[in-house]
């Protein structure tokens, strides 16, 4: 049995706590106190994403798929702005004075660009749709003259 994904409201979540992120990274808040969960967040939402993009990949009938891969995309370039400023922003919970969490913090920004780079094939290969009706007006009363 399949089950039915909410892709928006994943999306949606998935920002908030980007920003929320980003946010701590701006106060001065106590590393002894937050660096732990911060990382917690990061694996999580790199984790999330992954999935979200997973999924969306496989789930070829899903209405208003390109427009899921725009807002994913989004989410990876707030996310990789959230890694930017953990790996190099002079908020008290950074890496810079813990140098072990640079590796890691480059391997997930490498693991988002990776994502990214998907998910722009998508979006560049998806059929937009067209402007034109999907039956003419003529096939349309031959359709209906029955009724």
């Amino acid at each position: 049995m399949s089950k039915q994904i909410n892709f928006e409201d994943n999306i949606f979540i998935l920002n908030t706590r980007i920003r929320m992120i980003r946010d701590l990274l701006i106060l001065d808040a106590d590393p002894d106190i937050f660096l732990d969960k911060t990382l917690t967040d990061v694996d999580f939402i790199n984790a999330a994403l992954g999935v979200l993009l997973r999924n969306l990949i496989e789930n070829t009938h899903l209405i208003e798929r390109n427009g899921q891969f725009y807002n994913l995309h989004e989410t990876e370039q707030q996310f990789l702005g959230a890694l930017w400023d953990f790996a190099n922003g002079p908020g008290t919970v950074s890496v810079t004075p813990y140098p072990v969490l640079q590796d890691k913090i480059a391997l997930i920004r490498e693991q988002a660009l990776e994502r990214q780079k998907t998910i722009e094939r998508y979006i560049s290969t998806e059929e937009t749709p067209s402007s034109e009706p999907a039956v003419s007006p003529d096939e349309l009363n031959e359709l209906l003259r029955d009724f």
